[in-house]
């Protein structure tokens, strides 16, 4: 018994560095955007029997980016790079005039996470995260107005399934939280709104240990 309790004891020592080895994750994926709520309220906008009063937000679109993790055991740290591709919510007449409603954004983040859930025997985990990131609006629509750029908390949940030590696919929904508070080239200050831009992105990511 005594000798059963050493083996036991000594594979658990033998164990315990391979637990603490720092795991670095490289992915690229891809996935969606949805922006929840308007970029702008009661905007007026001429017309030929009048002003239309109405409220103008941006579509959902695709992304593509890239993410650098760190993995120690149920911690984790990530930096990503988010491309969202989107257009501005524009009446069809405007486009139909020329109007620019190209309305792309770079999404950039560093988040703090954890594992909630690792499964028993078995690759699957549920992590939690959160973070702070940058939002910068860019295109056509967005170069009519300055102050596009935004600090942005950002708060996930994901889940990572491994098919081996060295692979992993990853999904991940984030939701960027930030204060879009523009100014027009004359110096016009519109109103601050919050914004809620979730993004749901599906990765491979590639498992490397550079410190043993």
């Amino acid at each position: 018994m005594i000798r059963a309790l050493a083996v036991i004891a000594l594979l658990g020592g033998l164990a315990s560095p391979t637990e603490a080895q720092v795991h670095v994750g490289l992915s690229a994926f891809a996935g969606g955007f949805v922006p929840v709520g308007e970029l702008f309220e009661s905007v007026r906008i001429g017309g030929q029997t009048g002003p239309i009063v109405l409220n103008l937000g941006q579509e959902p679109g695709a992304v593509i980016g890239g993410r650098l993790t760190l993995w120690l055991s149920r911690l984790g740290i990530d930096a990503e790079a988010v491309y969202a591709f989107s257009n501005a919510d524009l009446p069809q007449a405007l486009t139909a005039a020329g109007a620019d409603d190209d309305a792309a954004l770079f999404l950039g983040s560093l988040n703090l996470m954890y594992v909630l859930v690792q499964a028993p025997f078995s690759p699957l985990s549920i992590h939690v995260s959160g973070g702070a990131g940058l939002i910068s609006r860019t295109g056509g629509f967005f170069d009519n107005f300055e102050s596009t750029t935004d600090v942005a908390g950002v708060f996930g949940l994901g889940v990572r399934y491994g098919f081996s030590r060295l692979a992993y696919l990853r999904f991940d929904l984030r939701d960027y939280l930030s204060s879009f508070a523009p100014t027009t080239r004359t110096d016009f200050q519109f109103d601050s709104k919050l914004q809620n831009d979730l993004i749901g992105t599906l990765a491979l990511e590639l498992v490397f240990s550079p410190i043993q």
